[in-house]
């Protein structure tokens, strides 16, 4: 019998398999040509709103930019969306999917999204499960580069064939796997409330010691290049790390670096985000690598954490992705309070480091977790 490895005790039906068409119906959203700025209107009683990536992506509905007039709204039939449809994002970050709750407005999704309706054999979380896994296969299809991924694996949706329990069973597991997805979200937040705090108490230190400091460009402090390797130069299972701008490091065979350094993203997601290392590695060439401190890296790396994100954001040009050039390192002013106090100042967010650290660490055993039963009870 085709069944999963893991199952309640209660349950032994057979595993049915159903053409993806047999459960869902889907909409890609219509292209530009269909919605360009220039129809955009205010808000209003006579609008309606225009769902982006972003409400999948962040998971709120509430988010909106842009709206059109209801009248135009009726020639695109097909693309509306509304309470208890899921929506998906589908351009560059894939698969992220949200259901709208039922006091969501109703709108019309734009290129980047794909709505989704499930229909009575399936339970509507059950059905987010096993598209989730669907979508991890689609992506291994995909370069790790840092080229935009679109669409392409959406338009065999028709061809993939879905294993399905009982309703009875979709609704267990779903319930079961719920209550994981709830310790995962609040552990979350115990983590990101830890972040904050830390960010505050960075602006608190630094406000309170500025006028005791001395105002030293970047240059000055340390030695800063780049990697020379391309992104996809990853391997698995490695010997060293190997440093992208991604938020997670990755490994490879080869090292170019054998120092203690600050590895700061470059492009991407997650610009200008630090990592702190000491030891071989390699970096991506968007990656910037700080090396050859002449004053306390730790402290470096709190005033960066600080204040890096705020000069990017200064230099961003409207509409533009936020990316770093060798500038906007380089000529950064960094105040220096005296060695006793720098020390002291990165000593203490080391503590606080080291507890994210440990909830990051319990986070990934959730995660591990879900992961594991995700293989084992679907087929």
């Amino acid at each position: 019998m085709n069944a999963p490895k893991l199952r309640f005790k209660e349950f032994n039906d057979e595993i049915k398999i159903y053409n993806f068409n047999d459960v869902a119906d889907y909409k890609k959203g219509p292209f530009g040509s269909s919605l360009k700025k220039s129809m955009f209107v205010p808000k209003s009683a006579e609008s309606i709103k225009i769902y982006e990536q972003q409400n999948a992506i962040k998971k709120d509905w509430k988010l909106s930019r842009y709206f059109i007039t209801k009248n135009y709204a009726n020639k695109l039939k097909g693309f509306e969306v509304g309470p208890n449809d899921i929506i998906v994002s589908c351009a560059g970050t894939i698969g992220e999917s949200y259901i709208l709750p039922s006091d969501a407005e109703k709108g019309i999704i734009n290129q980047a999204l794909m709505r989704i309706r499930v229909k009575n054999i399936i339970n509507q979380k059950y059905f987010l499960y096993v598209f989730d896994n669907m979508i991890t296969n689609f992506s291994k299809t995909f370069s790790n580069g840092s080229a935009i991924k679109n669409i392409p694996p959406f338009a065999d949706l028709k061809k993939q064939l879905l294993n399905l329990p009982s309703l009875e069973e979709q609704n267990k597991i779903s319930k079961f796997i719920s209550l994981l997805d709830k310790k995962i979200e609040l552990q979350s937040k115990k983590i990101e409330a830890l972040k904050l705090y830390k960010k505050g108490l960075y602006k608190l230190y630094f406000s309170n010691n500025s006028k005791k400091c001395r105002e030293i460009p970047l240059k000055n402090i340390c030695e800063i290049t780049t990697g020379k390797l391309d992104a996809n130069a990853m391997v698995e299972n490695g010997k060293y790390r190997f440093y992208t701008c991604a938020k997670n490091y990755f490994y490879i065979n080869e090292y170019a670096f054998d120092t203690e350094a600050l590895l700061i993203s470059g492009n991407g997601a997650y610009v200008g985000y630090i990592h702190y290392y000491k030891g071989k590695f390699n970096a991506y060439q968007r990656t910037y690598v700080l090396t050859n401190f002449k004053y306390n890296i730790k402290y470096i790396k709190c005033y960066l954490d600080c204040f890096l994100s705020k000069r990017i954001n200064s230099e961003k040009k409207e509409g533009n992705t936020p990316y770093i050039v060798m500038g906007t390192l380089s000529k950064m002013s960094i105040k220096l309070p005296s060695e006793e106090n720098q020390e002291r100042i990165s000593n203490n967010f080391d503590l606080l480091t080291d507890k994210i650290n440990l909830e990051e660490i319990k986070l990934d055993k959730l995660e591990s977790l879900k992961k594991g039963l995700m293989q084992n009870m679907f087929v």
